[in-house]
């Protein structure tokens, strides 16, 4: 019987008949570009998200702990706690912490001989080792910061240096607003650096100064602050990393937020890419299992002699079934496998060369982002194929409605 088995398949796959290998190459295509669309797909979605996500946290950190907030989402908030070194050095031995620093946010208007600008001003803290802003620095140097005075070197963005048409070491003047004063504290600063993080709206709205300047401006204490950034090694830990200052660490009045909640709106858009993702998955796969129903289909028909003959010598309906599913199967597998390799390759030559471009004020990056996880491949590898395999189970029932006596007599 196995003999006869093996014989009955090859039989099924033999590509004679022009109409059924053009059906076979056909659906072979259809599942190779199908697979390769979903791993492109896939890849391009969470490439964007990585991106996109993995700026802002070099940006703000994981984690910020402030006073409470009525609205997480507002950067520009008047609370400010005063810097404790214990408390930065207890979360600094936590295994899953990078680093910890703290940060000032003031209003502000840029002003040159040609234009104004309203900005927000982040105060960075010269405790710190390394600021993330300095791996957008684009020109000059980062700010110098001293250990006696503030330092009235400021970093701002290109956008910022291209409307005002400022350089490295030029110096405008700051206009700071304080809040219940009519008149705005004027200082002059001094243009060191320009970066470019490609997120417009931080680009835009933000510069990046000395948090020794703000209190200053303020008449506040050098350690005086808004909160800290937290960064941790692992990004997937971030939610579990904060419960865990959050129970531990943390007393009133501070309280601990994600960076997702400090910017909801972006995060949440980056969420629903996910769905993007999906559709472009279940379109693919419906036009895999069409494709591949529609050449099993075409097997049996092409092949109803054939089938007639191995029922008149005894052979059970399954296991002709079986013949022309383990068939579509092979084709199938060929498919993917052909789907596999196009898509991979094609992921590792956009990461290698960027050929596809984006417009970056509207994407945020230059070149279309790619992530291939290779769980996420193997994911679509093993879905494609169990649904299409047993999906084929039900064009297979064909077979049973084919009768031997007529099937002989078929041409």
């Amino acid at each position: 019987m196995n003999t006869s088995f093996y014989i009955a398949r090859r039989l099924a796959l033999n590509e004679k008949k022009t109409f059924s290998r053009f059906i076979i190459r056909l659906a072979i295509l259809a599942v190779t570009l199908s697979v390769a669309v979903m791993i492109i797909g896939s890849a391009i979605t969470r490439g964007y998200q990585e991106v996109i996500q993995n700026k802002f946290y070099d940006c703000w950190g994981h984690i910020h702990i402030t006073t409470f907030l009525p609205d997480p989402n507002n950067i520009n908030s008047e609370e400010m706690i005063d810097y404790d070194s214990s408390f930065v050095a207890k979360i600094e031995k936590i295994p899953s912490v990078q680093s910890i620093n703290s940060y000032n946010i003031q209003s502000a208007i840029l002003k040159t001989k040609i234009d104004i600008e309203g900005l927000l001003l982040k105060g960075i803290d010269g405790r710190a080792t390394k600021h993330s802003i300095e791996n957008y620095l684009i020109e000059g140097q980062s700010i110098r910061f001293s250990d006696t005075t503030y330092s009235n070197e400021i970093l701002i963005s290109k956008s910022t240096s291209s409307k005002l048409g400022l350089q490295i070491g030029d110096a405008p003047i700051l206009y700071f607003l304080i809040k219940n004063e009519l008149q705005p504290r004027a200082r002059k600063i001094k243009i060191v650096g320009i970066y470019k993080t490609g997120l417009e709206d931080y680009d835009d709205n933000f510069a990046v100064c000395d948090a020794k300047l703000i209190n200053h401006i303020n008449q506040k204490n050098e350690n005086s602050i808004h909160g800290y950034e937290v960064y941790i090694k692992d990004k997937t830990q971030r939610a579990a990393v904060e419960l865990d200052i959050f129970d531990h660490y943390i007393k009133a009045p501070l309280q601990t937020y994600l960076i997702d909640q400090r910017f909801e709106n972006v995060f949440s858009w980056l969420g629903m890419m996910k769905m993007n993702e999906q559709i472009i998955i279940l379109i693919m796969l419906i036009i895999a299992i069409i494709n591949m129903v529609t050449a099993l289909l075409i097997l049996v028909i092409e092949r109803t002699q054939m089938v007639g003959v191995l029922k008149s010598i005894g052979m059970r309906n399954f296991q002709i079934q079986k013949i022309f599913i383990f068939s579509s199967i092979y084709i199938l597998s060929i498919g993917l496998l052909f789907g596999t390799i196009l898509g991979i390759s094609l992921c590792l030559a956009q990461q290698k060369f960027g050929f596809l471009r984006l417009n970056e004020a509207t994407y945020y990056v230059k070149t279309v982002p790619i992530y291939l996880d290779p769980n996420i491949v193997l994911s679509i590898n093993l879905i494609a194929f169990i649904i299409c395999s047993l999906l084929l189970l039900i064009p297979s029932l064909i077979v049973k409605t084919i009768s031997p006596t007529k099937a002989l007599k078929f041409n």
